[in-house]
C-alpha cells in the first residue's frame, strides 16, 4: 500500500492514469502493479526486454502517465520514473488512501500484435479480471498450500493465471529469476528445490524439461498453443492433473477449459463457468447451427473493447460476443479448434498478425521492394524480393519486433511475391517455395530461442453437458 500511496501522491496517479511498467523480473513488479491497482488507475506491462522503439510507439498510441523502470529496463524517455527512485520517498503514517474503484473502470492495457501493422490494447477492466479468476479457479482450485511457479512475462495475459490466482487464495509464489528460465535444466532444478506444485506454461516448455520422480507438481495448466498428445502421455499421472485452456486476451486470458487424459482427444474443452461459446457461419459473421464454424465467445471477462479503437472493436465485439477468427468443432459438448480463419499465428502463446511483421519489413526500403511472412514447419519464414539479408533482417527488425515475430528463416523469391486472383498473398504457393527451398539444404538447423520460448510465453469446467441445438448451436456453464 505505501508504494500506491506514492505512486498518487508524488506523481498524481490515480483513476483515469494509465502507467506502463516495464520492470526486472523480481516482487517488486509483482507490488508495483498492486500499487498502481490500488490507486485506481491502469497499467500497461511491457517486457522487460522489449524494443525501445516499440515501447514508445505504445506509450504514444495509449497516452501513458508515465513508465515504471529500473536500473536494468531505464531508458531514454520523458516519461521514465526509476522506480528506486520512487521508494526513497517517506509517507507519514496517517496518510490513507480512501478510492472508491469503479469495477467497470480499465485495471490493465495488453498489447497483441495488429493487422495494421500497429500493435492492438486491449482494455481489461478491474470486473474482468475479477470474474476470470474466480471461474478459472473453480476448475483449477488453487489453495494457500500451493506453491506456484511464475514464469510468465508480466506483458503476455498467462501472467494473470499464475499470480492473480495466488493473490485470490494466498498462495505461493515461486519466481525464477531471469538466468533460470534460460536453461531447462535450471527450470527443472528450480521446481524442484522451491517444490513447485502448480505449473502453467506452453506444451513445448514440457518437452524440453525432465519429467522427475522428486517433482511435486499436482496441476500443469497447458495453453497457448496446441498441446500434443505426446506432452500428456509424458506428463500425465493419477495424482496430477493436466488442464489445456484456451482463450484469446479480449476474453481476459481464457475462457475454455478441458481435463486431458492420455489416449484421448485432446479438445480446447466446454467454457468456463458463466462463459457462452457460440458458432458463427465465417462469411455472414451470423449464428449458425453447423458444427463448424468460427468461435464466439461471451462471458464476464470480454473485455471493454480495444483502447480507443471504436472502429475495430465494433467489428470484433458484436451482438454475439467476441469474434475470435478462430475455426472450431462442437462436437458431443467438447470444442475442438482446427485453425485460424485469417492470418494470424501463435506462437508460444502469443498471437501474431503475420501483417504486422511484413509491414516492419517494408519499412527497410532499400533492401526490400515486397514482402510476405508465413508459419511454416512451425516457423516464422520470410519471403522478400530484394537485397536484404538475414543478419540486417534480425537487427533492424529487432529494433522493432519482438524476438517472437522476427522470422526464423528468409527466403529470397524471383520474380514477384506470388498473389491469388484477389490480390491476397498466395499462402499456398509459399508454402511450395518453402519446400522448394528446404529440399536445396543439405541439412536445417531448427532455432529454438530457449529464453524467448520459457521467459515470455501462453491461454483456459465443470462436469460435462449434452449440447442444446435450438436455433444455434451453444455451449455455456453456469
Amino acid at each position: 500500500m505505501e508504494m500506491a500511496i506514492i505512486l498518487y501522491r508524488t506523481r498524481h496517479v490515480g483513476p483515469g492514469s494509465i502507467v506502463g511498467i516495464r520492470l526486472s523480473r523480481s516482487a517488486q513488479l509483482h507490488v508495483t502493479i498492486l500499487a498502481v491497482l490500488f490507486t485506481g488507475a491502469c497499467y500497461a506491462p511491457f517486457d522487460a526486454d522489449a524494443p525501445d522503439e516499440r515501447v514508445i510507439a505504445v506509450l504514444a498510441d495509449i497516452e501513458a502517465t508515465l513508465l515504471l523502470v529500473d536500473s536494468q529496463t531505464s531508458m531514454n524517455h520523458s516519461l521514465v520514473v526509476d522506480i528506486e527512485t520512487l521508494k526513497k520517498h517517506t509517507i507519514s503514517d496517517h496518510i490513507h488512501l480512501s478510492l472508491n474503484i469503479d469495477p467497470k473502470s480499465i485495471a490493465y492495457i495488453i498489447c497483441t500484435s495488429g493487422s495494421t501493422g500497429k500493435p492492438k490494447a486491449i482494455a481489461i477492466t478491474h470486473s474482468n479480471i475479477c470474474h476470470f479468476i474466480r471461474a478459472d479457479n473453480e476448475i483449477m482450485k488453487i489453495t494457500k498450500d500451493d506453491i506456484v511457479y511464475q514464469g510468465f512475462s508480466a506483458a503476455f495475459d498467462g501472467f494473470f493465471v499464475e499470480t492473480f490466482a495466488a493473490y485470490l487464495v494466498g498462495a505461493t509464489l515461486a519466481i525464477p529469476s531471469k538466468s533460470d528460465l534460460l536453461n531447462t535444466d535450471r527450470i527443472h532444478v528450480f521446481l524442484i528445490d522451491h517444490a513447485v506444485t502448480v505449473l502453467s506454461t506452453v506444451p513445448t516448455l514440457l518437452l524440453l524439461i525432465n519429467n522427475d520422480p522428486a517433482l511435486r507438481l499436482r496441476l500443469i495448466n497447458v495453453g497457448g498453443e496446441s498441446c500434443p498428445q505426446a506432452v500428456v502421455d509424458r506428463w500425465w499421472k493419477e495424482d496430477r492433473r493436466i488442464i489445456n485452456q484456451y482463450g484469446p486476451s479480449e476474453t481476459t486470458v481464457a475462457a475454455t477449459t478441458s481435463l486431458l487424459y492420455p489416449g484421448e482427444q485432446i479438445s480446447i474443452g466446454a467454457p468456463l463457468p458463466n462463459y457462452v461459446c457460440c458458432l458463427l457461419d465465417e462469411e455472414t459473421g451470423q449464428p449458425t447451427t453447423a458444427s463448424t464454424g468460427e468461435l464466439c465467445i461471451r462471458g464476464p471477462g470480454m473485455a471493454l473493447g480495444y483502447f480507443r479503437n471504436n472502429s475495430l472493436t465494433k467489428q470484433k465485439f458484436t451482438e454475439y460476443g467476441y469474434r475470435t477468427g478462430d475455426r472450431v468443432t462442437f462436437d458431443q459438448g467438447r470444442i475442438y479448434f482446427h485453425k485460424r480463419i485469417d492470418s494470424q499465428v501463435k506462437i508460444r502463446g502469443f498471437r501474431i498478425e503475420l501483417t504486422e511483421i511484413e509491414e516492419e519489413l517494408l519499412k527497410l526500403h532499400g533492401d526490400v521492394q515486397s514482402a510476405a511472412v508465413a508459419f511454416l514447419n512451425g516457423q516464422l519464414v520470410a519471403f522478400i524480393l530484394g537485397q536484404l539479408n538475414e543478419t540486417t533482417m534480425r537487427t533492424e527488425l529487432g529494433k522493432r519486433l519482438p524476438r517472437y515475430m522476427i522470422p526464423n528463416r528468409l527466403i529470397h523469391v524471383k520474380g514477384a511475391i506470388p498473389r491469388m486472383a484477389s490480390g491476397k498473398i498466395d499462402r499456398r504457393a509459399l508454402n511450395a517455395l518453402f519446400v522448394d527451398e528446404s529440399k536445396k539444404m543439405s541439412t536445417h538447423e531448427t532455432r529454438i530461442d530457449i529464453g524467448e520460448l520459457i521467459e515470455r510465453d501462453f491461454v483456459q469446467r465443470r462436469p460435462r453437458r449434452s449440447l442444446r441445438q435450438e436455433r444455434i448451436i451453444i455451449l455455456s456453464l453456469s
